[in-house]
């Protein structure tokens, strides 16, 4: 097992060789034992807090491909759809190596493909997932975790001498506010070859390629680096969006405000195309990578040192900036002079280019080459002993400026979201290194009553927590009134505090955002314990909220204690939900809605931009649609309610038409029939506009 947190870590040293090593780890594997019969290491996906991650018991990352999906780390994680929901994703590589019996051990990794097939990652006990949502197992371990160990062979599958070792690894993630920005990954490797690992380094490498944005937003060469000298000598580099400055003088010009005052700093969604709604910035977080240096091992020259340096991506980079390719070059002793000799300066990336322009040289920092970068931190050298151990902690943490901001864009979000998500991330790298430091337990008083729902989408097959959204119909003073019953899972009954040993629960807290599942959120209502227990039925709660007809919103439910202290707001819909009207067998009543359709719906939520709607329809009837030629283009079976929409988020066509092609501009003519018993062949012929 590891040994606590706070152990003095520490390893016997030898004399410094001439000779240094290779570096080790991130995304995507270590090594197949020659040797041993073991279990293939499966990566596991976190998708609890804030952050998720798809990785392996030490925090390399592996791709998560359910198409069209693609992600490594993402954050604010959440199930989307072509990347832009899902927050984007970081992309990484690895290096270890050592001189193992006089000879240079190095290979060398991308995330899930390995440059050399016969080097696989194998485990010695099983990777898992452990679920302790809501700390309703364990108060003392995390929401969620990774656990797991990996091993390398002490000869490959050539025999050639390697490195024999066996890593355990711990990931670990919470969902509860102020701790729900970082995972915080805690290793111990153990040495089990016969001679001593020497010069062992260990290196995680990201490609720093952010969130996933729009085309029409940002070319790339954007990535900007800032050393903060308050946090920076612990926490390294840290990194953030900023305007594109290409080094080959293709910089984009911008007049769709807020891009003709602040550019493409953030990636506000709108600035690419004239009369987009898309206000949102894709990129407007503040990220950085580090070991926590209280809790690496004092290396054989006497330091707790994290080497850093930022490089370029791009092969046309000078090759003083350049990273050399992991493919073509794995010789340990090359890379890691590279990372010893080239160690990035303490300036921030402006400030560098700045005194660049004034003529002042800053070796090392400035360069336009580094705006598509590539970060690398290692610690080492350490000489390792038969039986020896060596443990660290690393953190990963985001921050960013109130959502509810950046959703909205403008030049309130691009002023502003640099400073703004620095200082919430100073907050969040505090609250990582005092979980640290409390030997990973929520302060006394801090912990929220449980989330009402699980993320939706997550677990496709465990679907029964998530939030339930339905159109439906109400009766005020005699008069109907339209809808939506929103269900969850009554957590305030029989609840305890893990920590305080009673019930504390307050209220609910019933949110609603007409964009999407990031927000604007809205808070629109709020249930007591009495209030709640009057909606309360076989375990679940049952509440009705009135809303406009035919506008689709998502809804959010938390939960909160006498305290305050609220639960995150993982319990929500995925796909936005409108009121319907009641059905109606007066067929002359049938609206299509908006008609014109010009362009896009007008809807604020992008994933909706295509959805037209017919209103006061039958509760049973074929919608058939054609062109002023009569060519059938659109069947559509409906077959409950009183409102068909025809290009849906939830429904995946998009306006298409049945051939799988997109609706083309024109007249169109729609043809209702009914199937109601005592109403069926009734049909009603309409016309609608489509602008583009």
């Amino acid at each position: 097992m590891l040994n606590e947190h706070n152990a003095k870590y520490r390893v016997m040293s030898s004399p410094l060789s001439k000779y240094f090593v290779c570096l080790l780890v991130l995304i995507g594997c270590i090594i197949r034992p020659a040797t041993l019969s073991a279990q293939t290491v499966e990566a596991q996906m976190m998708t609890r807090g804030r952050m998720w991650i798809k990785a392996y018991p030490n925090g390399a990352l592996e791709r998560e491909q359910s198409n069209p999906i693609t992600w490594l780390l993402a954050y604010p994680g959440y199930w989307g759809h072509n990347n832009n929901a899902g927050g984007g994703f970081d992309n990484n590589f690895v290096y270890h190596g050592a001189q193992v019996r006089g000879i240079d051990a190095a290979w060398t990794y991308r995330n899930n493909k390995t440059v050399e097939q016969v080097a696989g990652a194998m485990g010695w006990i099983p990777t898992k997932l452990n679920k302790n949502y809501n700390l309703a197992v364990d108060a003392t371990q995390p929401e969620e975790y990774i656990t797991g160990t990996m091993n390398s062979p002490a000869y490959d599958a050539l025999g050639k001498p390697h490195m024999g070792y066996t890593l355990e690894g711990k990931i670990m993630g919470w969902s509860i506010p102020r701790y729900s920005d970082f995972l915080i990954i805690r290793c111990k490797l153990t040495n089990v070859d016969t001679s001593t690992l020497a010069n062992f380094y260990y290196a995680r490498c990201f490609a720093m390629t952010g969130p996933y944005r729009p085309n029409s937003v940002s070319p790339g060469w954007d990535k900007e680096y800032l050393w903060d000298s308050e946090v920076s000598d612990t926490l390294g580099f840290i990194f953030y969006d900023d305007n594109t400055k290409d080094p080959n003088g293709n910089d984009p010009a911008y007049s769709i405000p807020p891009g003709n005052m602040t550019g493409n700093a953030g990636d506000p969604g709108n600035i690419g195309i004239q009369g987009s709604n898309d206000y949102k910035l894709y990129s407007p977080w503040v990220y950085a990578y580090s070991f926590l240096p209280s809790q690496i091992p004092i290396n054989k020259e006497g330091e707790r040192k994290v080497w850093r340096t930022i490089v370029s991506t791009d092969a046309n980079a000078p090759s003083d900036e350049l990273m050399l390719s992991p493919v073509s070059d794995p010789n340990y002793s090359t890379l890691v002079e590279f990372i010893r000799n080239k160690p990035q300066p303490k300036v921030s990336w402006r400030a560098a280019y700045d005194s660049i322009r004034k003529g002042y040289s800053v070796p090392g920092a400035g360069s336009l080459w580094e705006r598509n970068p590539r970060y690398i931190y290692a610690i080492g050298p350490y000489d390792i002993a038969p039986g020896k151990s060596i443990e660290w902690i690393e953190v990963l943490v985001a921050g960013g400026m109130d959502r509810n901001i950046t959703m909205r864009g403008d030049t309130a979000a691009t002023l502003h979201f640099v400073q703004a998500g620095l200082k919430n991330l100073k907050q969040n790298w505090a609250a990582a290194s005092a979980l640290v430091e409390n030997d990973y337990r929520i302060p006394y008083g801090d912990i929220p009553p449980p989330t009402p729902a699980d993320a939706p989408l997550v677990f496709p097959n465990n679907s029964a927590n998530e939030l339930r959204i339905e159109p439906a119909l109400s009766k005020v003073n005699g008069a109907a009134v339209v809808g939506v019953t929103i269900t969850w899972k009554a957590v305030h009954r029989g609840y305890k505090d893990p920590q305080l040993r009673r019930n504390d629960f307050a209220l609910y807290k019933i949110y609603r955002s007409g964009n999407s599942i990031e927000g604007p959120w809205e808070l629109i209502d709020s249930l007591t314990q009495a209030k709640a227990d009057s909606f309360y039925s076989g375990g679940k709660i049952f509440y009705f909220i009135k809303a406009q007809s035919n506008v689709p919103y998502r809804y959010c439910v938390t939960s909160v204690d006498s305290s305050g202290n609220e639960c995150a707001k993982t319990g929500y819909n995925f796909y936005p939900v409108a009121a319907e009207p009641e059905a109606s067998n007066k067929l002359s009543t049938i609206l299509v809605v908006p008609n014109p359709f010009k362009q896009q719906s007008g809807f604020p939520g992008t994933d909706e931009k295509k959805r037209l709607t017919f209103v006061n329809i039958p509760a049973q009837c074929t919608i058939r649609i054609y062109t002023l030629a009569l060519d059938l283009v659109r069947t559509i079976e409906h077959t409950e309610g009183g409102v068909q929409s025809w290009g849906t988020q939830s429904g995946k066509d998009y306006m298409m038409t049945d051939f799988g092609q997109n609706v083309m501009p024109g007249l169109y003519i729609f043809h209702v029939e009914s199937h109601v018993p005592g109403h069926e062949g009734e049909t009603s012929v309409g016309k609608f506009m489509v602008i583009k």
